[in-house]
């Protein structure tokens, strides 16, 4: 008898076995179905997303180029307002403020110095003529000084 009931035991657990790999085997069919599933609709994502992406690169690069574009822009409005505050102290003279005056001179000669590395500016060409005239007008101005201050001096 003892024979016969292992012979039972042995086919029942066969039995199991091949049950469980069935069950195995059908999980792991609807896995790969829902994988595969998962796959075609992140393709389908992708190829949508695509055009945003590009879009979102185009906007990027744009907005980059626009940054650059206003930091330039800082830099030239900044030397228009350094020649526009240099201009106020040479039309006010040296006679007030000589070290101030003199340094008004360093900063056009620095601004036309600046404009003429960059005569690609639209403005370079005007703002150099004007800042030209008022290195003249500052030159004018020193000279008229000094023979004002060599007439006080010699006179007494």
């Amino acid at each position: 008898m003892g024979v016969p009931q292992t012979m039972e035991a042995l086919r029942e657990r066969a039995d199991f076995i091949k049950e469980s790999l069935q069950k195995s085997q059908i999980i792991t069919d609807n896995m790969a179905a829902i994988l595969g599933s998962f796959d075609h609709r992140l393709s389908a994502l992708e190829t949508a997303m695509r055009p945003t992406q590009i879009r979102t690169h185009s906007i990027r690069r744009a907005h980059e180029n626009i940054d650059k574009t206003l930091k330039a822009a800082e830099v030239i409005l900044s030397q228009f307002d350094l020649t526009r505050k240099a201009e106020a102290k040479i039309l006010r003279g040296p006679h007030e403020d000589l070290e101030s005056y003199l340094e008004a001179i360093d900063q056009l000669r620095s601004n036309v110095k600046f404009f003429s590395s960059n005569k690609s500016f639209k403005s370079s060409d005007g703002v150099l003529n004007h800042a030209n005239q008022l290195l003249a007008k500052a030159i004018s101005k020193l000279e008229e000084e000094f023979r004002q201050l060599l007439t006080n001096y010699s006179g007494t």
